[in-house]
C-alpha cells in the first residue's frame, strides 16, 4: 500500500491560473484525492468512478477543464479524454467551449491545449496525425449514443478505419490512458451505458451533474448545493412573487410577468449604459402544462390586444409539436437569445429547454398552471440562475430571477418550509489528514443537511452586495433593503421596481473638466504563460532589503574593528583591522562603481531576466540598500563588496523563490493615454458633497476631481473620495470605471480596476496612487490578496519604466483604515492594509 499522490503545486497552478470559483477549485481536488485514494492507496483496478455533484450556474465545465489541465499536468500524463454528453445540445456547447477561438471557448488559459475530435472530424488526415502523436493531447467529444451502439448515430464510430486498422471505438478501447467525463451524469444508467464503460475500461471516470440520481449518492466525492451557490452568489437570487388579490386570469398573470419585465430591461438598459457593457436584454421564459396551453398564451402574447401590442414578434414558442424547418427555426432562436440583435423577450415552453441551454438573460419565470413546488425543481429553475455579468451587481434588481407563482401570496406562506425542503441538501468533499504515526490519509466529509434556505425568512438584510473590484460605482439604485421574505407581493416587487427605473434619467454623457489636469494612463500588457518571476513582484523594496542593508553594515563595521595580532617594529601588537585595511584593501572606490556592481549582483541573481523595467527595479533595490547603509555606505562597500553581492543576490532569490511563478508579470512596453474618454451617466445627480451617502447617486461638487460627478458602490468609497479630494498635496483623481486602468491579475487575463486614481505633488515630485477599498471580511481573501499583489507588481513595472514619469503605487484600505484616518489624506496614505 503505497502513500497518497496528489500534486497539490500543480492543483494550485490550475486554480489560479483558470480562475475557478473556490467550489470548483475543491471539486478538482476531491476528485484528484479520491483517485490517489483507489489506486495509489487501496490499489484496486481501472475504472475508477465518481460524481462531482455541483449546482448550475456554478461552473461544471470549468470542473472538466480543471480535471483536464490535472490529469494532462501529471508527470504521467494523459493525453486521451472522452467528453460524453446525453444528446447534441450538450454535445455541441462543449464542442464550443473547448475550440480555441470560439467566443464561448475557456482554453485561452488551458496549458494542456486540448484538440478537439468529433463526429465530424475524427476521420480526417489532420485529426488522425494528431490522433497518432503520443505528445498531443485529444478530446474527443461526443453523444452517448455514438458510442453506445454500432447502429443508428453510432455507426460512424464503429466502422473500419483503414488508417487505425479498426474503429474509432475500438481505437479507444485499446488506450490505457483514457480519462471519461460524463456530462449531465444522471442521464446515464442504462445497460448499454454501462456495457461502454466496461468495454473501454477508463482509468477514470468523472460524472459531473447538478441532479445526480439518487442511486448513485455513495459515488459523490463533491457535493456543492444550489443553496449554497444562492449564499455565495455564483447564481442569482430566486424570488418567489405572488398577488394578494383573487384574480388568477392568463391574462393578468401574463401582464404581471411582462410589467417585471420591462422594469428589468429598463434597469438591465441604463447599467450597461453606464459601464459600456454589452447589452443584454432580460428574457421570461413562461412554463406551459401542454402544447395547447403554450398555444393559447402564445395568442395572448403576441396580439395588438395584449399590453398594447409590445410584444408581437417577440415570443418564441418552443414545444415537441414543431417539426421540420419550424422546429429548426426555433431552436436556432432559442440558441440565439442571448444575441443582443435577438428580438426574443418572452419564451412559451412545454418542454424542450433540457440541460445545455445554458442562457443567462432569463431574469423572469412564469409558473402559469402548474404548482410552484412543482415548477422549482433545479432543472426548472437552473434555467433562469445564471448570472449575465459573471457577478451580483449590487443591484438586487438585477441579481434576482422572479418566479411568478400561480398560487395565491397567502398559501405561499404556508408552504414556505415545503418549498425549501425540496432544496434541503448537504456538503461533500475529500479531505486529507495526518494520523498519529505521520501517515496522510484522504477521507469523505459530509455536512449536516441544513444549508442555508433557498428561500429564506425576512432577516432585515441589506441590499445584495457587488463585487467591490467591478469599479463601476453601480450600486444598489434602490436603496431599499431586501426583505429576503420566502414569498414577496407582486406590488412590493413591483413599487421597488418602480423606484429603481425612477432614479435612472436619460443617459448624458460627461467630460473632463475643462482647465483640470489631465491624467496620464499606463497601460501594460501581461505576459502569458509566464515561467520566470520579476523583481517588480517585491511588495516593498524598504521592507523587503532594509534589514539586509543593517545586517552589511554591522558586519562591516565589526571586520573593520575587529582586534588583530600585528608585528609592529619587531614587537607583537594589538593593531585594529582598521588600520590593517588601511594599508592591504583599498576603501576608496566610488560609491557609485559599488553601486553598479550591486545592481549586476541582483540581475545575475536565479530567475531574474535582463530587461529595461528590470534593471530599473534592480537599481531601486540597490538604492534602497545604500540608503538604509547610512553615510558610511561608501566605506562599508568598499571593504566588503564580496561578500555584500552574495548577500544581496541570495536575498533576492530568497524572495523571488517565495514569489508565485505562476502570477502574473508584464511586459516591459507601456502605452502612455490620458483618461479622457466621456462617461455615461443614466442616474441622477447630488449637487454638492453631503454626509449622509445614498446608493444609486451621482455625487457633484468635487475641487479636484476629474470629472463634475463620481458614483460610488459603498460609503466607505464615498468617504475615501471625500478624503482624497482634501487632500493638500492632491492635484487630482477619478473614480475608475471598468477599463480605465485595467489590471491583468490572472494568468487567463482576468482583469479589474481599483477605485480611484490620485496624482499627487510632493516637494515637486509627481506620486501617483491606485486606491482599492474593500470591506473588512474581505481584505485578507484570496482573490483580494491575488489582485493586491498583482496590482503592486503593476505599480512597480511602470515606476521602472523610462516611459512614465512619476512614481506609481497601490494601497489597499479597509473599511477601518479609512474610518481612523479621521478625514486626512497623509494618513490614510499610511493606513493601508
Amino acid at each position: 500500500m503505497a502513500d497518497l499522490n496528489v500534486d497539490t503545486n500543480l492543483l494550485a497552478e490550475i486554480n489560479h491560473r483558470l480562475d475557478l470559483r473556490e467550489p470548483n477549485a475543491e471539486a478538482l481536488s476531491s476528485v484528484a484525492q479520491a483517485v490517489s485514494l483507489h489506486y495509489d492507496v487501496l490499489e484496486k483496478g481501472s475504472p475508477f468512478t465518481c460524481i462531482v455533484d455541483s449546482a448550475t450556474g456554478v461552473g461544471k465545465t470549468y470542473v472538466m477543464a480543471g480535471l483536464i489541465e490535472y490529469f494532462a499536468g501529471r508527470d504521467t500524463p494523459v493525453r486521451n479524454f472522452l467528453l460524453l454528453a446525453p444528446g447534441s445540445t450538450i454535445r455541441d456547447k462543449s464542442i464550443k467551449n473547448f475550440t480555441a477561438g470560439h467566443r464561448k471557448s475557456i482554453t485561452a488559459a488551458m496549458n494542456s491545449r486540448p484538440y478537439v475530435i468529433t463526429a465530424d472530424n475524427f476521420k480526417s488526415a489532420g485529426t488522425q496525425a494528431v490522433m497518432a502523436d503520443p505528445s498531443r493531447t485529444k478530446l474527443f467529444i461526443f453523444t452517448v449514443q455514438a458510442l453506445t451502439s454500432a447502429t443508428g448515430e453510432g455507426r460512424a464510430t464503429h466502422e473500419f478505419q483503414e488508417s487505425l486498422g479498426g474503429s474509432l471505438y475500438g481505437w479507444l478501447k485499446t488506450r490505457d490512458d483514457l480519462v471519461v467525463l460524463a456530462d449531465e451524469h444522471h442521464c446515464y444508467r442504462s445497460p448499454a451505458f454501462s456495457k461502454t464503460i466496461e468495454e473501454l475500461n477508463p482509468e477514470v471516470v468523472v460524472g459531473v451533474t447538478a441532479t445526480p440520481d439518487k442511486r448513485d449518492n455513495d459515488l459523490v466525492v463533491y457535493r456543492y448545493p444550489l443553496s449554497y451557490a444562492i449564499r455565495d452568489q455564483f447564481v442569482k437570487m430566486p424570488v418567489l412573487v405572488a398577488r394578494k388579490d383573487d384574480k388568477t386570469d392568463d391574462y393578468t398573470k401574463l401582464l404581471d410577468g411582462v410589467t417585471l419585465l420591462r422594469y428589468k430591461g429598463e434597469a438591465l438598459e441604463g447599467y450597461c449604459a453606464e459601464n459600456e457593457l454589452t447589452k443584454v436584454n432580460p428574457v421570461m421564459l413562461v412554463i406551459a402544462q401542454d402544447t395547447a396551453e403554450a398555444d393559447a398564451f402564445h395568442k395572448i402574447l403576441d396580439s395588438e390586444e395584449f399590453d398594447g401590442g409590445a410584444w408581437v414578434d417577440k415570443t418564441l414558442l418552443v414545444h415537441s409539436n414543431l417539426s421540420g424547418d419550424a422546429k429548426e427555426k426555433a431552436l436556432a432562436d432559442l440558441d440565439d437569445v442571448e444575441n443582443p440583435e435577438s428580438p426574443v423577450r418572452i419564451i412559451i415552453s412545454v418542454g424542450m429547454l433540457r440541460e445545455g441551454w445554458d442562457v443567462k438573460n432569463v431574469y423572469v419565470i412564469a409558473s402559469m398552471r402548474a404548482s410552484v413546488s412543482t415548477v422549482l425543481t433545479e432543472q426548472t429553475l437552473g434555467r433562469g440562475m445564471r448570472l449575465p455579468f459573471g457577478k451580483y451587481t449590487g443591484t438586487q434588481f438585477l441579481d434576482t430571477v422572479e418566479v411568478l407563482a400561480h398560487e395565491r401570496y397567502q398559501d405561499l406562506l404556508k408552504k414556505k418550509d415545503v418549498l425549501n425542503e425540496q432544496f434541503i441538501d448537504y456538503g461533500v468533499w475529500m479531505q486529507t489528514r495526518v494520523t498519529e504515526s505521520g501517515e496522510t490519509v484522504v477521507e469523505k466529509k459530509v455536512s449536516d443537511p441544513i444549508p442555508d434556505p433557498v428561500f429564506p425568512t425576512p432577516s432585515g438584510g441589506g441590499e445584495t452586495p457587488a463585487d467591490e473590484d467591478s469599479g463601476d460605482g453601480m450600486g444598489d439604485p434602490s436603496g431599499e433593503v431586501s426583505d429576503r421574505a420566502p414569498v414577496q407581493d407582486l406590488a412590493d416587487v413591483v413599487d421597488k421596481a418602480k423606484k429603481v427605473v425612477e432614479k435612472k434619467v436619460t443617459p448624458h454623457e460627461h467630460l473632463p473638466i475643462a482647465g483640470r489636469e489631465p491624467i496620464a494612463v499606463p497601460y501594460l500588457t501581461h505576459v502569458e504563460n509566464v515561467v520566470t518571476v520579476s523583481l517588480n513582484q517585491i511588495p516593498d523594496y524598504g521592507v523587503a532589503f532594509s534589514g539586509l542593508a543593517k545586517s552589511l553594515s554591522v558586519d562591516a563595521d565589526d571586520m573593520l574593528k575587529r582586534a588583530v595580532l600585528k608585528p609592529v617594529d619587531g614587537k607583537i601588537m594589538d593593531v585594529e583591522a582598521e588600520d590593517e585595511y588601511r594599508a592591504g584593501v583599498r576603501r576608496d572606490v566610488p560609491l557609485e562603481q559599488s553601486r553598479e556592481e550591486l545592481v549586476d549582483a541582483v540581475l545575475s541573481a536565479p530567475g531574474v531576466v535582463r530587461r529595461p523595467t528590470e534593471e530599473k527595479a534592480a537599481e531601486r533595490i540597490v538604492d534602497t540598500i545604500i540608503a538604509a547603509m547610512g553615510d558610511k555606505a561608501g566605506l562599508y562597500l568598499s571593504v566588503y563588496m564580496s561578500t555584500a553581492k552574495v548577500k544581496v543576490a541570495e536575498r533576492v532569490s530568497e524572495l523571488l523563490t517565495s514569489m508565485n511563478s505562476g502570477a502574473v508579470t508584464y511586459s516591459d512596453v507601456v502605452e502612455v493615454s490620458p483618461l479622457d474618454k466621456g462617461r455615461k451617466c443614466a442616474r441622477k445627480h447630488q449637487k454638492e458633497k453631503v454626509e449622509t451617502f445614498e446608493k444609486g447617486l451621482a455625487y457633484n461638487g468635487w475641487t479636484k476631481g476629474l470629472y463634475e460627478y463620481a458614483a460610488f458602490d459603498s460609503g466607505t468609497e464615498y468617504k475615501a473620495a471625500k478624503i482624497i479630494d482634501s487632500g493638500a498635496s492632491v492635484v487630482v483623481w477619478a473614480r475608475l470605471l471598468r477599463n480605465d486602468i485595467p489590471i491583468t491579475w490572472t494568468a487567463g487575463g482576468q482583469v479589474y480596476n481599483p477605485d480611484f486614481v490620485v496624482i499627487e505633488d510632493v516637494d515637486g515630485q509627481r506620486h501617483c496612487w491606485l486606491v482599492e477599498t474593500k470591506a473588512n471580511k474581505d481584505i485578507t481573501t484570496e482573490e483580494v490578496t491575488s489582485k493586491k499583489a498583482a496590482a503592486v507588481t503593476w505599480a512597480n513595472t511602470v515606476t521602472n519604466s523610462d516611459d512614465v514619469p512619476g512614481v506609481w503605487h497601490y494601497i489597499l484600505l479597509s473599511e477601518t483604515n479609512v474610518e481612523h484616518s479621521h478625514g486626512n489624506w497623509e494618513q490614510m496614505k499610511v493606513m493601508h492594509s
